[in-house]
């Protein structure tokens, strides 16, 4: 099994070169599943924290100018998963093809992926739904995505029509999730906090970089 520890999980996602938009987000996904994967194990949970922080920090490098290209075709996440299996990490895959809000719409994809998630993989879903550019409530977090994507920009990126009705089943859903996540790791959604550890562990990934930056340069 190959799974990257903190710094190389770090070091990928800045050679992607992400804007701070992206990097703020990647971070508070990532620390939120950090938080709930040590939770859940201190409940008695059986779970692979390191996969967990992995997948969480790299969940949507498809959103990047540099992967783009690669992922032509692919449905967001989907093309997170296929890019980094070729990095040689099919097993984060897995952790995030179930994380896109859109996925909330699909009621068949939605209660079998309920039924058969693991824990790391509901972990990093739950933790994207809390977390946006900073841990929100889920109340918070929908509010916002319903401001930045008005209904018919929304109906786009669903591929169909979000009824008022399709809205409420989107937000059942996402407190089924909730609940779920919160069970596993013993706490109440309002207890949610998170673990930090990127900045520290991007701010090792930037100094090998600029080293081996330098060591290149002609002398």
């Amino acid at each position: 099994m190959s799974v990257p520890s903190r710094r190389e999980s770090a070091a990928l996602l800045i050679s992607l070169e992400p804007p701070p938009w992206h990097l703020r987000h990647s971070r508070a996904v990532a620390e939120t599943s950090a938080w709930l994967a040590w939770r859940a194990t201190r409940a008695g949970r059986s779970l692979d924290r390191r996969l967990v922080e992995a997948a969480a920090l790299l969940h949507d490098v498809d959103k990047l100018d540099r992967v783009k290209p690669e992922v032509i075709g692919l449905a967001h996440a989907e093309g997170s998963a296929d890019w980094l299996a070729r990095q040689g990490y099919p097993e984060l895959g897995p952790l995030i093809v179930g994380h896109p809000v859109t996925r909330l719409a699909d009621a068949a994809w939605f209660d079998g992926w309920i039924r058969t998630a693991t824990p790391e993989a509901l972990i990093v879903a739950y933790a994207d739904k809390r977390a946006g550019q900073r841990l929100e409530s889920m109340a918070e977090r929908f509010a916002s995505w319903e401001r930045r994507y008005p209904p018919a920009e929304r109906a786009e990126r669903a591929r169909g029509t979000w009824t008022a009705e399709t809205v409420e089943n989107v937000r059942r859903r996402a407190d089924e999730m909730e609940r779920r996540a919160c069970d596993l790791a013993a706490v109440a959604p309002g207890d949610v906090r998170r673990l930090e550890w990127t900045r520290r562990a991007i701010a090792a990934a930037r100094h090998v970089a600029a080293g081996a930056a330098a060591a290149a340069r002609p002398r």
